[in-house]
C-alpha cells in the first residue's frame, strides 16, 4: 500500500534486490531505503545509502534482540504509515546534509537554512535592530560561524522544524519559522528582551513582550496539543510589499498540515506596529 501511494507521487519503488543495491551506490543523493532490518540497514549506512528503520515496537523480537538498533538511521519510526513522498525527501535530505525546502511558490522559496546564508542574514539583522524580529529577539548577529553551522546540523534532524531561510528570486531576504513554544505568556527569550539601548549605549527598561495565539485546525486528532512559536526577519527593502504575509502564512500551512500544530504564538513588543499589524492580518488574537 505504501509503494502504491509513493509511486501516485512519482517515486520509483521497488524490492532492494542486488541488482538495485548496485544501483543505488550510483546514485545515493536519490535514493532512500526503507526496512525493518537493522542488520540490513548497518549494512546500507556502510555504503552510504540513507535508510529509515522501522522497529515494529511491540514485537518481542524487536525488544529481546541487541541486533535490532538501527545505527545509521535517517529516521527509526514505529510504522511507515505516515510516510509520504515530501516525508521521505525532507528527511533524505537532512541526512544528507542538503536543505530541504519547506514551501515555494513561482518567486517565494522557504528552506532551511544553510552555510552559505550565514552573510546575508547577519547583515539583514544588523540592517534592522530591534524590530527585525517579533518579540523573541533571536539574535542573528550573535550567530558565530560555529553556533550557526551547529544549529542547521542539528536543529532540523531533532525537531523536524526551526528557523528557515526564505529567499525571493533566489536572493536571502530574511528568515521565517518556528521555536518551541516555552509556555511563557510573558516570557522573555533572551536576556536582553524587555530591554532597549539609550543613546548613553546603557540599557533601559522597555514594555514587556504581548503575546498573541492562533489556532490551527489540523487534520488529525493530537492527544497533547502541539504550540510553537512563530519567529521571524524580513530585509527592510522588501518590507510593506507583502513578503511578510506571505512567508507566515507558507510557515502556518506547514506547521499545520505537516507538523500538526494546534496553536501558535507571536510575542511582540508594543512598539512594534509593523508586526501588531501582521498578527492581526494573520488573525492571531491577543491572550488576556
Amino acid at each position: 500500500m505504501l509503494a502504491g501511494s509513493l509511486e501516485k507521487d512519482g517515486v520509483f519503488c521497488t524490492d532492494l534486490t542486488q541488482e538495485i543495491r548496485e544501483s543505488a551506490k550510483s546514485d545515493r543523493r536519490g535514493t532512500v531505503v526503507l526496512t525493518d532490518s537493522a542488520p540490513r540497514g548497518k549494512e546500507l549506512a556502510r555504503m552510504g545509502i540513507v535508510y529509515f528503520g522501522c522497529s515494529h515496537i511491540g514485537k518481542s523480537d524487536f525488544e529481546n534482540s541487541d541486533s535490532s538498533w538501527f545505527d545509521g538511521a535517517a529516521l527509526v519510526l514505529e510504522s511507515f504509515e505516515e510516510v509520504d513522498a515530501r516525508y521521505l525527501e525532507e528527511w533524505m535530505l537532512r541526512a544528507q546534509g542538503r536543505p530541504a525546502v519547506i514551501a515555494k511558490t513561482d518567486c517565494l522559496e522557504i528552506r532551511e537554512m544553510a552555510e552559505q546564508d550565514r552573510p546575508d542574514l547577519v547583515r539583514i539583522g544588523r540592517g534592522n535592530p530591534g524590530s527585525a524580529f517579533t518579540a523573541a529577539d533571536v539574535d542573528v548577529d550573535g550567530f558565530s560561524q560555529e553556533r550557526f553551522s551547529s544549529y542547521i546540523n542539528t536543529a532540523y534532524r531533532l525537531q523536524g522544524f526551526g528557523l528557515w531561510s526564505v529567499l525571493y528570486q533566489g536572493r536571502v531576504i530574511g528568515c521565517c519559522g518556528f521555536a518551541p513554544w516555552d509556555g511563557a505568556a510573558d516570557g522573555v527569550a533572551s536576556e536582553n528582551a524587555g530591554q532597549k539601548k539609550e543613546d548613553n549605549g546603557h540599557m533601559a527598561a522597555a514594555a514587556a513582550p504581548v503575546t498573541y495565539m492562533l489556532c490551527l485546525q489540523t487534520s488529525k486528532m493530537n492527544h497533547s496539543k502541539i504550540a510553537l512559536e512563530l519567529q521571524y526577519m524580513l530585509d527592510g527593502a522588501y518590507q510593506r510589499q507583502g513578503f511578510g504575509s506571505r512567508m507566515c502564512r507558507m510557515a502556518l500551512e506547514y506547521a499545520r498540515d505537516r507538523l500538526d500544530a494546534e496553536e501558535i504564538y507571536l510575542r511582540i513588543r508594543p512598539d512594534n506596529q509593523a508586526s501588531i499589524a501582521l498578527a492581526k492580518k494573520l488573525h492571531f488574537m491577543e491572550v488576556i
